[in-house]
């Protein structure tokens, strides 16, 4: 998908709100719903609202637009790092580099927490599986 299409805009926009969906990213905005819905079902960009969100929330206009430099306005972007080809690993990266050393904890805690979540729901599945095949008559 192209980075500066609506739908990359806009996802940008709920990252850098910190919401999850189109509803909430419409109640931090003052936009009607409707209207978010035209914006990508048309893929047009809704530039005002950018600039709006980018001078009130601190926010490179150059990042909510194309996804390229820092998040934040006035914040180099790191040199010499890899790019990465996903605009939301990406977000995510600028996000947790903004963050104190508490915050990154916090996200770095939350992280693991995830992983550990989803190895124990593979352990489940594969002794639910091994269980079911110790069940089948020879």
């Amino acid at each position: 998908m192209d980075k500066k299409s609506a739908t990359c805009v806009l996802d940008r926009l709920q990252i850098a709100l910190g919401v999850k969906n189109d509803s909430q990213l419409c109640e931090v905005t003052g936009t009607n719903r409707p209207t978010l819905g035209n914006w990508r079902s048309r893929n047009s960009v809704p530039y005002p609202l950018c600039v709006k969100v980018a001078v009130e929330y601190g926010l490179s206009l150059d990042w909510v637009l194309t996804g390229e430099g820092s998040m934040l306005r006035g914040v180099s972007a790191p040199p010499a790092e890899p790019l990465t080809a996903n605009p939301q690993e990406e977000a995510i990266l600028e996000l947790f580099r903004s963050q104190g050393e508490a915050g990154k904890r916090g996200i770095q805690s939350a992280a693991e927490e995830k992983t550990r979540l989803m190895d124990v729901e593979q352990r489940l599945k594969d002794l639910t599986q091994a269980l079911a095949d110790t069940k089948l008559p020879a």
